[in-house]
């Protein structure tokens, strides 16, 4: 049998994964770009992400509120997220893949093709995480092109729901990579983000 569960979203979780896995112990308290955020909370974020993905593959309800970032990372942030992800390879059957779900912004679309949309936001979050534990990250070219033809709709939208902060300027002849980033609010180069992180 071929790939069931998209390429691309496999290939964002397997990124994060390898910089989740190369923190070293004594990082997860380290300062995150998104201000207030620590590794921890990044890692918490993430894996919580993770679970809306298994709360809608098992047809369960969404929760109302957020949950503690931190108590969803756990003592050991990489075990919880492979516990989790685990979970949710599981359950992505065709079946399930082939779901209509219908989004908070109102678009409606099969499972399969939001899997498809997440790479966007695991992306962002890979490069928060490698930034809070000193550590550089390149993604692969084709990830970040469909990841930021996803951002540049998705965007306003975020900024209006107050998810966003400001876009960061970068020169004309920036990488994809760096205005995918500068998009989120991420600076190229570092430096800490203004704003509700997303």
């Amino acid at each position: 049998m071929g790939v069931v569960v998209p390429e691309q979203f496999v290939r964002a979780l397997d990124g994060f994964e390898a910089v989740l896995a190369a923190t070293p112990a004594d990082r997860w308290l380290s300062p995150s770009p998104c201000e207030g955020w620590a590794a921890v909370d990044v890692a918490g974020h993430v894996t919580a992400g993770l679970l809306v993905v298994e709360m809608r593959a098992a047809g369960r309800p969404l929760p109302r509120e957020d949950p503690d970032w931190r108590a969803v990372a756990g003592a050991d942030p990489l075990a919880s997220w492979r516990e989790v992800r685990g979970r949710v390879m599981a359950l992505l059957t065709p079946e399930v893949l082939d779901r209509r779900l219908e989004l908070a912004t109102g678009v409606e679309m099969s499972m399969r093709e939001w899997l498809e949309q997440s790479p966007l936001e695991l992306l962002v979050h890979t490069w928060d995480l490698a930034q809070a534990t000193g550590r550089a990250v390149v993604f692969d070219a084709d990830l970040v092109a469909s990841a930021l033809k996803t951002a540049e709709r998705m965007a306003p939208w975020g900024r209006e729901a107050g998810m966003l902060g400001p876009e960061v300027a970068v020169p004309d002849d920036a990488d994809d990579q760096a205005r995918l980033l500068a998009l989120f609010g991420r600076s190229p180069a570092g430096a800490p983000v203004e704003g509700p992180p997303e």
